[in-house]
């Protein structure tokens, strides 16, 4: 962009907003210079937003000279000059502060007014290590009234940071990537997407963390608007619940399974008196595990269902123990001689 930008003195208004919802996830990015004034000044300001919010936001820390462009660029489209950093966003733009303000005050205002707004998509993510790359596998549903257009620049966001006191707050961003949408995603529509990180250079990777959004830009122009967030799992399959109890009374139960959308699973038993249904699936999805009566110990019993999960050069597996009851036989009918007639 071939801004200059100083860390030194800017006055701002500031102006305090109510929350009235949770349900959004909140991501604010922090622009800015360690070793600058007034970036150093925001760092303890930083680090108790983190904790406070920790669960209903992400702040993360960008270092601008790194990154002058990219996800700085939704700042310029929201508010195209400013003096000093840091340069601090929330929603891709939805809100901003800069320079020297009272920084506790603000960030926590901005924050405040993005975790008032209702999610308009559903996000959901797994990641892993890709060689040198976070590779993350994203789906989104798109839950507003309108259809999201290539026209608006609708797109999917990653972000991989490092956990750790890097610069100035606990948070330091590796890198970031861009899946913008080809074709238009309907209301109530669902997008999956894999996608990675350019490298990620000098990172600890037992300290990496990812996050993936879903922005647009209104109208094609002017600021952008992130829709919802989702801070990504580690890849992994998971069944819920891991534990059936089956009776005569109520004998089958759904099992939901859970994992990256790229995972293909399949479902087998160990014992004769167990059925899966389907036995096969993508995920997410569910199975039903009910009883075979006719083949169930009189005694009932214990099994086991394995999931097997492939897809992607990952394959994970999960299980699903499974308690019979007793089999209870109908009582024998007593059979009476008809006494001999008179």
């Amino acid at each position: 962009m071939g801004r200059s930008l100083r860390c030194t003195a800017f006055p701002l208004l500031l102006c305090a907003v109510a929350v009235s919802a949770q349900e959004r996830l909140a991501v604010l990015e922090f622009f800015g210079r360690p070793n600058g004034q007034f970036c150093r000044e925001a760092g303890p300001a930083m680090l108790a937003l983190q904790a406070e919010t920790s669960g209903r936001a992400v702040l993360l820390e960008f270092d601008y000279d790194r990154f002058a462009t990219g996800r700085v660029d939704r700042f310029w489209a929201a508010r195209p000059s400013a003096m000093y950093l840091p340069l601090v966003m929330v929603g891709s733009g939805y809100r901003t502060s800069t320079g020297q303000v009272d920084y506790e005050r603000a960030y926590r205002a901005i924050l405040e007014a993005e975790l008032a707004r209702a999610p308009e998509a559903a996000v959901s993510a797994y990641w892993r290590k890709s060689g040198d790359a976070a590779r993350v596998y994203v789906r989104v549903t798109n839950s507003r009234g309108s259809a999201l257009t290539t026209a608006e620049a609708a797109a999917i966001w990653v972000i991989a940071w490092e956990n750790g006191r890097i610069g100035v707050s606990d948070t330091w961003v590796r890198g970031t990537a861009l899946r913008a949408l080809t074709e238009s995603l309907a209301p109530g529509a669902t997008l999956a997407a894999t996608v990675d990180t350019p490298s990620l250079v000098g990172a600890d990777w037992e300290r990496i963390s990812t996050v993936a959004f879903l922005e647009r830009r209104p109208g094609g122009a002017g600021a952008y608007d992130m829709l919802q967030a989702a801070v990504a799992a580690p890849v992994g399959f998971t069944v819920s619940p891991t534990t059936v109890a089956l009776t005569t009374a109520g004998p089958a139960a759904e099992v939901a399974l859970a994992g990256p959308y790229v995972l293909t699973w399949t479902a087998t038993a160990d014992v004769s008196w167990l059925a899966v249904s389907p036995t096969t699936g993508a995920l997410p999805g569910t199975a039903t595990v009910s009883l075979v009566p006719s083949a169930l110990p009189a005694g009932g019993g214990t099994g086991q269902v394995h999931f097997e999960a492939v897809g992607d050069e990952m394959s994970v597996s999960a299980t699903v123990s499974v308690a019979a009851p007793v089999r209870v036989r109908p009582p024998r009918r007593r059979l009476y001689a008809q006494p001999p007639g008179g």
